[in-house]
């Protein structure tokens, strides 16, 4: 699969997500500031899904037949606090698709 890469920019009335991967880039503009983003793989079926943790929706998607093992990374660009949450219930828009 390589490498998913993504960048946070925060503008006045808006947020950008980008979203790096096999060198394409997609960007997804928001209004609001996520405080939780969600992040599910479902390696089964090969599905990588970022979303907005309060509510729900999907921010982006990748669809990928796993081979490997895959490992999860996370940085910061800036000093910061970055927290991370395991085990958490299935979303619902995750049960009904």
């Amino acid at each position: 699969m390589g490498r998913l890469i993504v960048f946070w920019f925060p503008f006045s009335c808006s947020f950008l997500y980008r979203f790096l991967h096999t060198g394409v880039m997609s960007d997804v503009h928001v209004t609001e500031h996520l405080a939780r983003i969600g992040i599910l793989l479902d390696y089964s079926s090969g599905r990588l899904l970022f979303f907005n943790a309060e509510r729900g929706l999907v921010l982006f998607a990748i669809r990928h037949k796993f081979t490997d093992a895959a490992h999860p990374a996370f940085a910061l660009e800036k000093a910061g606090v970055l927290t991370l949450c395991t085990g958490m219930e299935l979303p619902e828009f995750v049960k009904q698709s």
